[in-house]
This record gives C-alpha cells, sequence and structure tokens, in this order.
C-alpha cells in the first residue's frame, strides 16, 4: 500500500509540473510564437492559392465550387506540411538563443523564404496555363540556359511575372508582420525541454500524419479533373518532392512482376517487320527531317474565322503518306527528339536527353545512317544546346550542328535567333548545294511562345490562341515554300521526307495537359521516292518513325525496342504518351489515361483492347530501360 501510495503521489506531483508548465509564461509566449509562425505560413500559403485558382479560371481553366472547397481543403494538409519544415529552422535556433540574435535571424530567415516562395508561386502561375502541371524539378533543368529560356516568355508573361512576384512578396511581409509575434528568453531550461518536446512532433505533420505512406501528391489528390488537384498541391513542396525523387535520375516504379511486363512487350512488338509493303523506289535515297515546333494535328484541315490554319501543308499532306491517327511521346522538344530518331518513348517527369550519359547508349537513327554512308547534320533557329538537345545529338552520331550561332546576328529577329524563313532558306541552299548522300534534320521554332513572326498577322486578336495560329499559319507559309522549291530541285527524285512535330500543343481549343487531343500530330512521308499516295488511318506513334524509316532504307531496327514498323501488316496499332507524372494509352478502339499520383485512371473513352495493365507493362519497361542506360 505504501509504495502504491508513493507511486500515485509521484504521479500527481509530476502532473502538477507538467500543468505547471505549461501554464508558465515562458511558455505561453514560446506556443504563442508557434502558433503565429504556423497561422502566418497556412494564411500566406492559403493565399497564394487563392490567387493561382484565380488567375487560372481566368485563363479557362474550370472546377465547380465543390472541387474549390475541396482543393483548400486537401491543400492546408500539404501546407502544414511543407509549413513544418519550414519552422524547423526556427525551433533549432532555440536551442541557442542565448548566443545568437534569434529574433533578427528569424526575421531574415522568414523574409527570404517569403521572396524565394513568391518567386517559384509567380513562375508557377505563369507557367501553368501552357504547362498544364505545376512548378516542379523539369523546369529547373532549363536554368542552365536561362537567358535562352527567358527568351520563350512574351512580354505580357514577363510583366506578369514580375507583377505577380511583387504581389505576393508585398502579401507575405504584410501578413509576416502582422503575425509575428516577437519573442526573448533567457530561460535556457525552457529552451531546451520545449524543443525536446516540439521538435519530434513537426515529424507528424512533415510525413502528412500517422498513416503508413508518407505525404506525396496522391495523398492530396480527391479528384478527376486535373486542375482540381493541381489547386491542392503545394508548389515549394512539390518542388523538394519531385527533386528528392528523381535525383539520382531512376525511376523505380512496378505495377507488375517484370516477367509479366516482358512478356506484355514481346507481345506488342511480335512480328515488328512481317508482311510490311515498301513504298520508296530506292532503298538508299537522301534523307530530309523536318520536326516543327508544337504543329499538333488539330492544325490539320481547320479554319480559324473562315481562314485555313495551315492550307500549304494540307496540300502537301494529300501528295504522301499521312498518318492521320498519330500520337506525340511526349510534350517537350527534346523528348519528341529522342522519340524520333531513337525510338524512345517518355517518362514521367522526366527526359533521357538531360542526362548525357544514359543518351550515350541509346539506340540512333542517325547513327545507324551513318554508318551506312550518311552524312548527318542539325539545322535550327535556336540554341542547340538548350534542353540538353546538343548533347543527344552529338552521342547520337549527328556530324554537323548549325544553330543560330551560325548565322550572321544582323538576322536575328526572333528573340531566341532567326525566324523559320531564314532558317528554311538556309536548308535549301544546303541541299541544294549538297552533293553526298546526307540525313539533314531541320527543327523549326517559331510557333514557340513567346508567338511572334516577323510579318503582319493574318489574325488581328491578341489572344493567346490568336496568336499561335498566326506563327503555325507563318511557318507553314514558308515550309509550303521550302517543299515547292525542293521539288524543283534533281534531288527530289531521290529525296525522303519525313515531317513530324516534335509534340502537340492545347491550342486550338486550350486542351487540357493529359488529353490525348493535345498529344495528336501530323507524321508525313513524302519526296520524289515515295511511290504511294496514302492516308494511314490506325493508331501510330512517334516512336515507330526510326523503325519504320530504318526498315524502308533496309537496315535493321532491332535494338529500338519500343519502335514499331507503320507499314507492317502484322502491326498491334497503339500509342503511347506520357505527361508530367501519368500517361495515357490510345488504340483503335478507345483510350485511357492514368495519373501515377492518384494511381488510377483519370480519362477513359470507348473500349480500348489492350487496356491500361498493358499500359502499365510498357511504361514498367520504359523506366526499366531508363535505369539501365
Amino acid at each position: 500500500m505504501e509504495e502504491a501510495g508513493y507511486i500515485y503521489f509521484n504521479s500527481c506531483l509530476r502532473f502538477i509540473n507538467f500543468a505547471i508548465f505549461f501554464t508558465n509564461e515562458w511558455m505561453k509566449n514560446y506556443l504563442r510564437l508557434i502558433g503565429s509562425l504556423y497561422f502566418f505560413w497556412m494564411l500566406f500559403f492559403f493565399s497564394l492559392r487563392m490567387i493561382f485558382i484565380v488567375i487560372q479560371l481566368i485563363n479557362g481553366f474550370k472546377f465547380n465550387f465543390a472541387d474549390g472547397i475541396f482543393s483548400v481543403f486537401y491543400g492546408a494538409y500539404m501546407d502544414l506540411a511543407m509549413a513544418s519544415y519550414i519552422m524547423l529552422i526556427p525551433l533549432l535556433l532555440f536551442f541557442f538563443q542565448r548566443w545568437l540574435p534569434f529574433n533578427r535571424i528569424n526575421y531574415s530567415y522568414s523574409l527570404l523564404c517569403v521572396f524565394l516562395f513568391s518567386a517559384l508561386y509567380a513562375g508557377d502561375a505563369v507557367l501553368y496555363k501552357e504547362w498544364g502541371f505545376r512548378l516542379d524539378k523539369a523546369a529547373f533543368a532549363y536554368l542552365l540556359k536561362l537567358r535562352e529560356a527567358a527568351s520563350f516568355v512574351s512580354v505580357g508573361n514577363s510583366i506578369a511575372l514580375v507583377f505577380l512576384f511583387l504581389l505576393y512578396s508585398f502579401l507575405g511581409v504584410f501578413l509576416f508582420k502582422t503575425f509575428y509575434e516577437k519573442f526573448v528568453s533567457d530561460d535556457s531550461r525552457w529552451i531546451y525541454l520545449s524543443n525536446l518536446l516540439i521538435i519530434p512532433l513537426l515529424i507528424i505533420p512533415m510525413r502528412g500524419g500517422l498513416d503508413i505512406i508518407p505525404m506525396n501528391p496522391g495523398k492530396v489528390y480527391f479528384s478527376n479533373n486535373p486542375f482540381s488537384n493541381h489547386a491542392a498541391l503545394n508548389v515549394p513542396w512539390n518542388l523538394m518532392y519531385s527533386a528528392l525523387q528523381a535525383g539520382s535520375g531512376d525511376f523505380n516504379i512496378h505495377f507488375m512482376d517484370d516477367e509479366l511486363a516482358n512478356r506484355t512487350l514481346d507481345t506488342l512488338f511480335a512480328d515488328r517487320n512481317s508482311n510490311t509493303e515498301y513504298v520508296l523506289d530506292n532503298k538508299k535515297p537522301n534523307v530530309l527531317f523536318i520536326v516543327l515546333e508544337s504543329f499538333t494535328a488539330n492544325l490539320v484541315d481547320s479554319k480559324y474565322q473562315g481562314t485555313e490554319v495551315t492550307p500549304r501543308l494540307n496540300e502537301w499532306l494529300r501528295k504522301g503518306i499521312y498518318c492521320s491517327n498519330a500520337y506525340a511521346s511526349g510534350d517537350r522538344t527534346e523528348i519528341g527528339m529522342a522519340a524520333i530518331f531513337s525510338g524512345f518513348p517518355a517518362q514521367p517527369q522526366s527526359a533521357i536527353v538531360h542526362y548525357p550519359r544514359k543518351t550515350e547508349q541509346l539506340p540512333s537513327l542517325i547513327r545507324n545512317l551513318n554508318k551506312d554512308g550518311y552524312h548527318s547534320s542539325f539545322y535550327y533557329g535556336g540554341d542547340a544546346s538548350f534542353a540538353s538537345m546538343n548533347s543527344y545529338l552529338l552521342n547520337s552520331g549527328c556530324e554537323y550542328i548549325m544553330d543560330k550561332h551560325q548565322f550572321p546576328k544582323s538576322s536575328y529577329n526572333a528573340k531566341w535567333g532567326v525566324h523559320d524563313h531564314i532558317l528554311f532558306e538556309k536548308l535549301y541552299d544546303e541541299i541544294k548545294n549538297d552533293s553526298a548522300l546526307f540525313l539533314k534534320i531541320c527543327l523549326s521554332l517559331s510557333s514557340h511562345p513567346p508567338f511572334d513572326i516577323p510579318e503582319s498577322p493574318t489574325w488581328e486578336n491578341k489572344d493567346e490562341e490568336s496568336q499561335f495560329l498566326n506563327t503555325a499559319h507563318y511557318t507553314d507559309k514558308h515550309l509550303g515554300i521550302l517543299l515547292d522549291r525542293l521539288s524543283q530541285l534533281p534531288v527530289w527524285n531521290n529525296l525522303l521526307i519525313v515531317i513530324s512535330a516534335d509534340h502537340g500543343a492545347r491550342f486550338p481549343g486550350n486542351n487540357q495537359y493529359h488529353v490525348p487531343q493535345k498529344f495528336k500530330i501530323p507524321i508525313w512521308f513524302g519526296g520524289g521516292v515515295v511511290t504511294k499516295t496514302m492516308n494511314i488511318e490506325h493508331v501510330s506513334s512517334q516512336n515507330d518513325i526510326a523503325a519504320t524509316v530504318l526498315y524502308q532504307l533496309g537496315l535493321s531496327n532491332d535494338e529500338f525496342l519500343f519502335s514499331k514498323n507503320m507499314f507492317s501488316g502484322m502491326n498491334k496499332p497503339f500509342a503511347y504518351y506520357a505527361f508530367n507524372n501519368g500517361f495515357g494509352w490510345v488504340d483503335e478502339h478507345g483510350v485511357q489515361v492514368y495519373s501515377n499520383d492518384k494511381k488510377e485512371i483519370i480519362l477513359s473513352e470507348g473500349q480500348p483492347v489492350m487496356n491500361i495493365q498493358t499500359g502499365k507493362a510498357f511504361l514498367q519497361k520504359v523506366l526499366s530501360e531508363f535505369n539501365k542506360k
């Protein structure tokens, strides 16, 4: 009994001491400080989210009222996680409060975070309408070429960027000064004790609660509307997460056993070249690739305010072999280059072109043609080192690269270099004067933001869609002139021309970033060496170009694991495309789009025979090969 009484008395004493601790004036001030900092960050992130939503609603994105409420609710969940990471520094500084000017350091640290996050959120708000996903590490792949990247931004977007940065910064400073409670104490006993209690508790909101699965984008995804989910994301948290996830350059997504994924892939590419129709009258023609920036298939045979957008391309597509149901592999130029010339599909949240060590090991149509006696060259009006294209081309065996640095500065009539009519003129001269067997690749650029052209616009409207269509109309005009002039040269009779977009575009129609319409592109085989005129209506992919061309030239395409022969009668028609963190799977009977964040299908149309499980096997194999490189 005495022992039990002692235990009871001791427990009561501890409880009293604990209660005194939490009613201590120092502790009240301490908790007030922690609470005010937390409240400030939560209110700041909430304000940035609401401004983002308003901006994107003005840009044409839509969601219902309920989704708006849920995006704020789920967003607060991720905001709390980010606020806890931010709070870790001030709490650690408390240990050294006796020797450091805590208030001054915390004040400077907090304002530095405000300015940094304001810059991130400003860039995110401006870029989202074009990219369709929140800012992540993919954007920072372009910072090594900051000047070139900046030239892609229109004056209007630049003004919006600066305005939003100033608005966010002012808002952050105002809120911080309003809610930050100054606090000074020399009572080191309470400093150490309180921090030893509080800091471990931060782990709970940091990891998103006590669940087995820690915080990740999928935990705040709640809707089938991607914009609703994206509105719930916290930008600095999303950036930090994407950087940590892809820090090694490798990805480990396992949907199924590797052996099953391999078997699935084998069935997709079985009899790759069986029953193939030859469409060339010569197995060793000169080859010209024209890769058109953002030339979505939605431009083909379309009118805007009563005027054809691409009349010349429409005309030429009827003279050769047009693949009218083709899809880009991804949504970036460098991704499209790897798909066209290496037959390597896009990866969510990354691009293999940004890893020179990996691109050295990719198969290459360019390298294969070099071995067959071709001389290879690349022509571009911008800076070829942008987005690591230069290293990819060199690793692929390209022997000569001409970009804006080889043009006289007097011809620089665009923010990033030279416009397409100058580029096409130079390409024409090079072809006209080249007597060797050649492979030439031309990448256009005028239809890339900021959508300026060196001649009078066809449509006077100043909205972004009209500006994009003006650039496409301009490029189409000079592409037609190039093809007309080439058709008059002797080389025409021994020339194979392959035209493909690098990727699709959200205009016309302002398509969402993940829908198949955005990824649909024109692919065309023409030139004097092509003997057929036809429209290939079955589903095909940008990834298929390499295997198709190589087989037509009598060369092996075996190393191109993900590339089908478009002209094979045994072909299983399908297309795969990847966006920020998901993929689409298209076949003759429908489409399914899968979100890796939400881990479920977010769009389904029709009834595809090869369902999303086949797409998962395909993506798993792509990432497995990516990791091996």
